[in-house]
């Protein structure tokens, strides 16, 4: 007997065993093709891409957990270290010569100097905000500033006495976030959204492309976290909890006022973080609008939302071509170096080059220049 009952305990331990095996199959699939996809850190840790300057040679700026560097595609050179409360958090590159950058030094309200280095990392001129209650540095050289009266408005980094943007008076209201076009360079005229927020949850949010124009009232709601323009465009991605939720402006990009209303058009079922990726463009090979957003999940691949001309939307994951390595990766930004060519730095995986047209993505750190 006692034989008996060790046979029917092996017996029923091996069943068990196969059924969890059966259960678990697709998951370790999937997680295998991770795996087998997904690239090692490099041991960079990207934070932005500063700019491109193309005069021959070419040099690309950007940002690393160790401070502002360039690359000629072959060698970088470290132009400002980091160091302990002063590391860089935000650069600008002001054409081929400057480089403005900002620090998170609190101390003696440091971090409302901007800096300043020329390309060869000489240190240069800097410009105090430190009159101002509070001032950010933008990837387009504008600083946002807010006074002891709540006005909001926008310098030149190297022009701390007259604003070359108002934003407006929002008394009670602080920053909440400024969002950006993925993949694009950032100039005074590239349109952003600038985010306000009171102490009851409500936005004030203000486009901003060259002048400053407060959307309706419909949107003070909505909490944003990746905006794109294309095909004339604007599309706005509400973070519902964590839920991305896209909106179609039903004015141009170009014409968008305080009367522009919003159309919700897809509800993703995706999680996103703030500032998520969103690079927009037209598929003109399939008259349909093309938005690239990555999820906040690192193993979440590309998810593509297609858009017809009636707004319908069809959305699917890219696991291959161009989206082949970005689902094991967390993209911190991207620089559009010509037509839907991307080059897209991670936080740990290093940068890729990626052709959208082509449907391409080169391996980690093979970009070109």
């Amino acid at each position: 007997m006692k034989k008996k009952h060790i046979l029917t305990s092996i017996a029923l331990t091996l069943l068990l065993s196969f059924m969890l095996i059966s259960c678990n199959a697709d998951a370790t699939a999937g997680l295998f093709r991770q795996i087998s996809e997904s690239k090692a850190p490099v041991g960079i840790v990207y934070k932005q891409i500063v700019g491109l300057d193309t005069t021959a040679p070419k040099t690309l700026y950007y940002l690393t957990d160790e401070g502002l560097l360039k690359t000629d595609g072959t060698s970088s050179t470290k132009l400002v270290a980091n160091a302990e409360e002063n590391i860089i958090t935000i650069a600008y590159l002001d054409g081929s010569t400057t480089i403005a950058y900002q620090v998170n030094k609190n101390a003696n309200n440091g971090y409302k100097v901007i800096k300043t280095t020329d390309v060869s990392g000489v240190a240069g001129t800097s410009y105090d905000f430190s009159a101002f209650e509070n001032a950010k540095l933008l990837p387009n050289g504008l600083v946002l500033t807010k006074d002891s009266s709540h006005v909001f408005e926008l310098y030149d980094y190297d022009d701390t006495t007259a604003p070359t943007i108002s934003i407006g008076t929002y008394t009670d209201y602080d920053l909440s976030s400024v969002v950006q076009l993925s993949g694009k360079e950032h100039d005074v005229t590239t349109p952003m959204l600038v985010s306000l927020v009171n102490e009851s949850g409500n936005y004030k949010h203000v486009y901003v492309d060259g002048s400053a124009t407060e959307l309706a009232t419909s949107t003070s709601g909505m909490r944003f976290t990746a905006m794109s323009v294309a095909n004339a465009s604007l599309y706005l991605m509400e973070l519902d909890d964590t839920e991305g939720i896209i909106y179609k402006a039903n004015d141009a990009a170009n014409a968008i006022t305080a009367s522009t209303t919003f159309t919700k058009i897809h509800e993703t079922a995706e999680n996103y973080a703030m500032h998520a990726f969103m690079y927009g463009y037209y598929d003109s090979g399939t008259t349909q609008t093309k938005l690239i957003t990555k999820p906040s999940g690192v193993n979440d691949a590309l998810y593509v939302l297609s858009i017809n001309s009636t707004d319908a939307v069809s959305a699917s994951d890219k696991t291959d071509g161009y989206g082949e390595y970005l689902d094991a990766a967390e993209i911190v930004d991207s620089y559009e170096k010509s037509v839907n060519v991307l080059l897209v730095a991670t936080l740990e995986n290093g940068m890729y080059e990626i052709d959208i047209a082509g449907d391409d993505s080169s391996d980690s750190e093979e970009y070109t220049l």
